[in-house]
């Protein structure tokens, strides 16, 4: 059995580090306070690490790119040039200032107060994916045996059981896959922050654009985001199709649909944290940042996952098992979007040092709901 001992916190960037004397893992813990955001001479605002929390926060709201009109040829019409298709010869390409941007914002994104849940969606959940290679880390530098690459080690699957409960619903506790989920997460990480050719020469860029209201439409007219659609993430060529106006051949684009802008369903993550409570289990601590995640795993310059599509803390964990859970399905589960949106989650939630110093081995696993996967090996 594995014992808590005091703990000695320290500061590491914007985050509270906490050892726990001999538990494997250290804590990180964003702190969400006034004091963790400056603002700029202009007024834009900044996590104190100099991340922006409003992309482009210069533009006007009615041209978040700051892009001249296009005059389309025979019509005459004036189109805002972020809403142009950029294939054949009549097409206009993507401004040049777009090469280099990380993130572009489509014309729906007009709403400052809904760019700004965005913005910090997609900072945090880059975020979770750093504490995720963090805990993976740590757990694979752990563990009490050899890693054989053929098979598991029961005493590894054990020891990663007590430790890392989060690894042993969403990975089955295969101690011989810690360094491949770890390396999905880090290119993840690694495509976001490059510049757009260098993810994907001519294919590489990111569109976000603004559903709220439902009105984006697919093909035939009918609304793109179903009812229970959160985001959806489509890549440069149109490979989840949209109407026409919403296709670059230069970008990839996450569609924002109504539900992620609700509050009382999917708020940043930075709520339930500051909220924080022993009781909120997974079933209560969803968020904008898991999204996030979720559709960055889609994207053909990252790990480009399509093959499953099980939704939900649930059933990413039965993804993970066969026969009842007890026995692992390695293949589905790496293929599952939600699986690395909630290991990074969960396994986040488990060590926030806010759980207090009597334990090291936190798990918000909700009470009452069985756990697909076996817990002991």
């Amino acid at each position: 059995m594995i014992t808590a001992a005091q703990h000695t916190p320290m500061r590491f960037q914007g985050f509270v580090v906490t050892r726990m004397g001999s538990c494997s893992f250290r804590f990180m813990v964003p702190r969400f306070t006034a004091s963790n955001v400056r603002r700029s001479e202009a007024g834009a605002r900044f996590l104190a690490d100099g991340t922006p929390l409003t992309i482009r926060a210069d533009k006007t709201p009615d041209n978040p790119d700051g892009e001249d009109d296009y005059t389309e040829p025979v019509t005459g019409d004036t189109i805002p040039r972020s809403r142009i298709l950029p294939f054949g010869e009549n097409g206009v390409n993507q401004p040049d200032e777009a090469k280099s941007r990380k993130i572009d914002w489509d014309q729906t994104c007009t709403d400052a107060g809904d760019r700004l849940k965005i913005t910090k969606a997609f900072a945090d959940a880059k975020m979770l994916g750093k504490m995720a290679v963090e805990a993976l880390g740590d757990l694979s530098k752990s563990l009490p045996e050899p890693v054989k690459k053929s098979s598991s080690v029961k005493e590894n699957q054990q020891y990663i059981a007590i430790q890392d409960p989060a690894y042993t619903q969403m990975w089955h506790a295969l101690d011989q896959r810690v360094a491949d989920v770890k390396n999905k997460y880090e290119k993840i990480l690694t495509g976001v922050e490059e510049v757009p050719d260098n993810r994907s020469k001519g294919k590489g860029g990111l569109r976000f654009i603004c559903d709220k209201d439902g009105k984006v439409m697919d093909p035939k007219g009918k609304p793109y985001c179903d009812g229970g659609s959160q985001a959806i993430t489509n890549n440069a060529g149109n490979e989840q199709p949209i109407e026409q106006k919403y296709v670059f051949a230069h970008s990839a684009s996450i569609v924002f649909c109504p539900p992620f802008f609700d509050d009382t369903k999917y708020p940043n993550m930075e709520q339930n944290y500051n909220d924080f409570d022993h009781h909120k289990t997974l079933d209560l601590i969803d968020c904008r940042e898991r999204i996030v995640l979720h559709e960055l795993t889609h994207l053909a310059w990252t790990i480009n996952i399509w093959r499953v599509e099980n939704r939900g803390f649930l059933n990413s964990a039965k993804t993970a098992g066969r026969n009842g859970g007890k026995d692992p399905d390695w293949s589905s589960a790496s293929n599952n979007a939600d699986n690395f949106a909630w290991y990074a989650l969960y396994s986040y939630w488990n060590r926030l040092d806010k759980w207090g110093s009597d334990t090291c081995n936190n798990d918000a696993w909700p009470e009452g709901v069985k756990k697909p996967n076996k817990v002991d090996y």
